[in-house]
């Protein structure tokens, strides 16, 4: 508009007193139409209303996952600070060996459990932001009896509690940002419940390392200071927790839909459809789901379905049995030898690489795809885990080692960790999905516990090489399970993934698939 505008006053300067009435007509007209579009787009207040729409719209969903996510933070920071706690802790409360395995694994298998109570009824009785309210007391209850524990079963209801919430606020947290992020963003905002974990492991351990060295003549108050700075997040969650949304979803199923619609409306960018449409479109979405059993869900009618049941179990249980769990928890007590500082080191390279994977995998994924970097990923980290094991048989270098720890970890994050249960929700049909991916979590957590609760036990029987080889044999095995099972979902719909199959049908099933179809349209 201002090039038309200089162009119209160039015509008519050129001219000066010689302007011919021809000239003036051809420049005149584009003069005054040039000066009223732009006068028209100052007055116009659309354009300051779209932006500031825009702006809010995106303020407002950006707010409420951020704080959904802050009693995920919790859960990593609570295993970033076990790390450098748990020897203080151990030499308080006079703890064995079982004793530091249980305190250390009990968040795990709990966090199962909480996910599976979280996948019944807990989030449709009480909704999305209510469900993550519970587990932020939990939490909060379970560090207040940790940091002031004075026995080991006291230590263990403490830990108990928050495994609990750490398992809810996972299930619940992944929900409520899917069901409230609009679809531009959803990709991205959905990573934020993975991402704020490792976030949390990285905030854990720099705080451990400083209160550490707050308290170096107080090994007690250092381990009770760094349990107790766990209710932050959780506080915080309970703080902002009036003005957090629900998720639109939850309300229309329960006839609240004129606030369903405020909700959408006020979270809706302008590319968006309208909120009476995608209110249309939800409860249209609700009326096919005709949610599954457990029994159902996890034992179903016909050959593919069991199959992919299978196959999603496996996978949530594999991801945690090739030692990583190990080094997030024990990475101070495998460098034992080493100065407090250099441990810290250690958990800083853990920590970052973990979450510097995760930042790697967000962006690769839509070129390289989900099984190319399950499989690349899971393979360098095998190779990884033996390599560690090799140095630490041949007593190599603190630098080598450091590194090798920090290597499997972002391995890890490039593949395995943050698309199992991604894959695991792709292949999985509607209808079946929120049992089979709540189970395959349980599994999950049952294998991330087992290895919290063996690993010293292993230690001190087979020595720490023999038991990364052990991890590194396993990891490969399992890098091979994938190249065969783990099928491509990128660029395909929900829909697609969960009906590709390695395995053909047999013709005794299409009558059982008739009954998932219909459902799994979303």
């Amino acid at each position: 508009t201002r090039t038309r505008i200089l162009e119209a006053r160039l015509v008519l300067m050129a001219e000066g007193p010689r302007v011919k009435e021809t000239k003036l007509d051809e420049g005149l007209p584009l003069l005054h139409s040039a000066n009223a579009t732009l006068v028209g787009c100052k007055m116009s207040p659309s354009d300051d209303v779209d932006r500031s729409h825009n702006v809010n719209h995106v303020g407002a969903v950006l707010f409420a996952s951020c704080v959904a996510t802050l009693c995920n933070v919790a859960f990593g920071y609570d295993v970033g600070v076990v790390s450098g706690s748990l020897e203080n802790m151990g030499t308080s409360l006079k703890l064995d060996t079982v004793e530091k395995e249980a305190a250390t694994s009990g968040l795990n298998f709990l966090a199962g459990l909480g996910a599976i109570a979280v996948s019944g009824n807990a989030l449709d009785n009480f909704g999305r932001r209510q469900t993550i309210f519970f587990s932020a007391i939990l939490l909060i209850l379970g560090a207040v009896l940790v940091c002031t524990s004075t026995t080991f079963e006291q230590l263990l209801v403490g830990r108990a509690l928050q495994g609990l919430g750490s398992g809810a606020s996972w299930v619940a947290c992944s929900v409520y940002i899917t069901e409230i992020a609009p679809k531009k963003y959803r990709g991205a905002l959905v990573a934020l419940a993975d991402i704020s974990i490792n976030l949390g492991i990285l905030i854990g351990y720099a705080t451990d390392y400083g209160i550490h060295e707050l308290y170096r003549d107080d090994p007690n108050k250092h381990w009770r200071v760094s349990m107790a700075l766990s209710v932050v997040m959780p506080l915080i969650y309970c703080m902002a927790y009036p003005w957090v949304s629900e998720s639109p979803r939850y309300l229309i199923s329960k006839g609240r839909e004129k606030e369903a619609e405020d909700i959408v409306r006020s979270m809706s960018g302008p590319s968006d459809p309208p909120a009476t449409e995608a209110i249309a479109q939800i409860k249209d979405s609700m009326e096919h789901d005709q949610l599954l059993s457990w029994g159902e869900a996890l034992c179903p009618p016909n050959t593919r379905h069991r199959y992919i049941v299978f196959i999603a179990l496996s996978l949530g249980l594999a991801q945690q049995l090739t030692g990583t769990e190990a080094i997030l928890y024990y990475s101070p007590t495998i460098l034992k030898n080493l100065s407090s500082t250099w441990r810290f080191v250690a958990n800083l390279g853990v920590g970052t690489a973990k979450l510097v994977g995760e930042l790697v995998s967000a962006g690769l994924v839509d070129c390289l795809g989900r099984r190319t970097l399950m499989v690349f990923g899971n393979l360098l980290l095998s190779a990884a885990v033996a390599g560690l094991a090799y140095v630490f048989q041949a007593d190599g270098s603190s630098a080598l080692q450091i590194a090798l720890l920090s290597t499997v970890m972002f391995m890890f994050s490039l593949g395995p960790g943050p698309f199992t249960l991604v894959i695991v929700n792709e292949m999985t049909p509607l209808v079946m999905r929120a049992r089979v991916v709540s189970a395959a979590v349980l599994l999950n957590r049952i294998g991330s516990g087992t290895i919290a609760m063996t690993f010293l036990s292993l230690e001190e029987a087979l020595g720490v090489s023999t038991v990364f080889y052990i991890y590194g044999g396993i990891g490969f095995g399992i890098s091979l399970f994938y190249m065969l099972v783990v099928e491509e979902g990128k660029g395909k719909s929900l829909e697609e993934v969960s009906s590709q199959n390695p395995r053909k049908e047999d013709s005794s099933d299409l009558d059982s698939d008739k009954t998932l179809l219909l459902a799994n349209e979303e």
